[in-house]
């Protein structure tokens, strides 16, 4: 006897088919849907067509990229600033270094101390024979270079005030012999001079490895009654002469002090020893201070300049 369940191969169905082939073939159908149908995935939405990925993107929140692109864009442009700020402050700086130098060299210092003191940076003056202080052949060849150089700038210095005289006469008597011949009783009642101050001052406590004598610093000034012209272009000047032709190293500028004007050191070969050379200039003066490199280097030099210049020259 056939239940409701029972499946029966004589019962047809209206179609014309079974019912046990009606019912493969429904079971066929959902295992062929179930199998090849893509499931949607919860975190892609579907893109429609004839619409551009773009144009949502304002209502989107923002992504990490997003947020990368814009913290880089803000830090370069603080990076920036900071680099244009530093750049101000380093031209400003370059200006007020400008202007303190150029400030230094406008200062009119005074006469040097003539004759030489006792006391200069702290160092006491030698008396007495310069040969047997061992500086005998260095102090020689120093006095004769720098006579020289000296010498040319008291000429140059005479030239000038010559020449001005020559044209303040011309200008006041329109050119005629007698503004010439005045000019030229001016002059002679005015003549450019100079004085020359000098002397060898010991460094207490330093000794010579090769005498083994107390070491020692030259000095030498010269004072002229006239300008003797731009300062720095005449310490130039005096450390080229004092070099002399065949050197190789040239001078180099270092800081003047507060008595002005304008300043050079250099390495000389005098009286077959290398010597450091630190020298000035101002409107009116030139000093020049020497010892050998084995005793005081440049740099040590070029500071006791600035000390001894107190001593050695008047404000």
């Amino acid at each position: 006897m056939a239940g409701p369940w029972t499946i029966s191969r004589d019962r047809r169905n209206r179609a014309g088919g079974t019912d046990l082939r009606a019912l493969l073939a429904r079971v066929g159908s959902w295992s062929r849907r179930a199998h090849f149908t893509r499931p949607t995935s919860p975190r892609r939405a579907p893109v429609r067509r004839g619409v551009r990925l773009g144009a949502g993107l304002a209502g989107r929140p923002r992504t990490a990229g997003t947020i990368r692109t814009r913290q880089a864009v803000s830090l370069l442009a603080v990076m920036t600033i900071v680099a244009v700020l530093l750049t101000w402050a380093t031209v400003n700086l370059a200006r007020q270094g400008i202007a303190s130098s150029e400030a230094a060299v406008r200062i009119s210092a005074g006469p040097l101390v003539s004759p030489a003191p006792n006391i200069a940076g702290g160092l006491p003056r030698r008396f007495g024979s310069i040969s047997r202080e061992g500086a005998g052949p260095i102090a020689a060849e120093l006095r004769l270079r720098f006579s020289a150089v000296g010498t040319g700038l008291i000429a140059d210095a005479r030239r000038a005030v010559a020449a001005a005289a020559g044209a303040d006469g011309s200008s006041q008597a329109g050119g005629s012999r007698a503004g010439t011949a005045a000019a030229a009783d001016s002059l002679a009642a005015r003549p450019v001079t100079a004085a020359w101050p000098s002397g060898l001052y010991g460094e207490p406590g330093h000794i010579d490895p090769v005498t083994g004598r107390p070491a020692w610093v030259m000095y030498l000034g010269l004072d002229a009654t006239a300008k003797l012209g731009i300062p720095y272009e005449v310490v130039a000047r005096v450390m080229m002469g004092i070099l002399g032709p065949y050197a190789k190293v040239g001078p180099w500028r270092v800081p003047a002090g507060h008595r002005g004007g304008s300043a050079n050191c250099t390495v000389a070969w005098l009286g077959q020893t290398q010597v450091s050379v630190c020298g000035w200039a101002s409107d009116h003066t030139v000093g020049v201070l020497a010892s050998p490199t084995r005793d005081t280097g440049v740099a040590a030099l070029a500071s006791l300049m600035m000390k001894m210049r107190f001593d050695l020259q008047s404000q």
